[in-house]
C-alpha cells in the first residue's frame, strides 16, 4: 500500500478533538505540512483550539528520510514544554504508527494514522507522564 502522508510532500487540513488529563474534550483544527529535503524531512504541525482565547500547538519532526524498501524511521522534535522528543514512524499496512519519548524518558506517547484513502488518513494518539494521562486526541485529516 502507497501512502501518501509523510512518504510524499503535502499540505493537510485537520480536525478532531483534544482530550485533556481530566477527560475534557475541545475541539480542535490545524494544518500538517510536509515538506522533503535531501537530507531531512521536515513534517510542521500547528492545532488550534475551539477555547477562547484559542490556544496554537506548534511542533516541527526533523525524520530521517525513509530508505528505498525500508518500512521505519526515525524523528526528532524540540518542544518548550518536554524537551526533545525521539520517535520512529513504522509502516504496517494501511497504517502509520509512530512511538515516542523524551530524552529523560519522563514523557512517552503513541500515534497511529489510518489510511482511509489517497487523500485522507484518521489520527489517534495519547502522551503520557509516566504512567499519567496528559492527553489524548481524535483526528481526521484531509489532503489540501
Amino acid at each position: 500500500m502507497e501512502h501518501a502522508f509523510l512518504l510524499k510532500e503535502g499540505l493537510w487540513r485537520s480536525e478532531g478533538e483534544f482530550v485533556d488529563a481530566m477527560g475534557k474534550a475541545i475541539a480542535v483544527q490545524g494544518e500538517a505540512d510536509i515538506r522533503h529535503h535531501p537530507d531531512k524531512w521536515i513534517y510542521e504541525g500547528v492545532m488550534r483550539t475551539a477555547a477562547k482565547p484559542p490556544v496554537e500547538h506548534r511542533t516541527v519532526y526533523e525524520i530521517q528520510p525513509m530508505a528505498p524498501g525500508n518500512f521505519a524511521t526515525t524523528w526528532t522534535s524540540k518542544s518548550a514544554a518536554f524537551g526533545t522528543l525521539h520517535g520512529r514512524f513504522i509502516i504496517v499496512g494501511d497504517a502509520i504508527l509512530s512511538a515516542y519519548e523524551s530524552a529523560t524518558a519522563r514523557y512517552r506517547g503513541q500515534d497511529t494514522l489510518i489510511r482511509r484513502d489517497d487523500k485522507r488518513y484518521s489520527a489517534r494518539g495519547v502522551l503520557l507522564d509516566g504512567g499519567k494521562i496528559l492527553s489524548a486526541w481524535r483526528v481526521e485529516l484531509s489532503l489540501a
